[in-house]
């Protein structure tokens, strides 16, 4: 079974980030499970963060997340 994952972002932010994928020839959604499945394969954010704000690094500490003892799992619960 999938699942979806709704957020909310800015219309002109939405634009752009349609503009630049579909000019590698993917949607929004390809570049945001490209995203994801890239994230449970590092284990976290791929790409390095600095200096996070507040929010970002509450976020960062939380535990409000599932947590996968493998990329293969990860793959698997996205996917189920």
């Amino acid at each position: 079974m999938n699942s979806q994952v709704h957020f909310r972002m800015d219309e002109q932010e939405k634009a752009a980030l349609t503009n630049i994928y579909n000019a590698q020839g993917l949607s929004i959604n390809d570049a945001f499970r490209i995203f994801a499945k890239k994230s449970l394969e590092v284990g976290g954010f791929p790409f390095e963060l600095s200096n996070p704000n507040a929010r970002l690094q509450a976020a960062i500490n939380s535990d409000d997340y599932v947590n996968f003892a493998s990329a293969e799992e990860g793959l698997a619960f996205l996917n189920d």
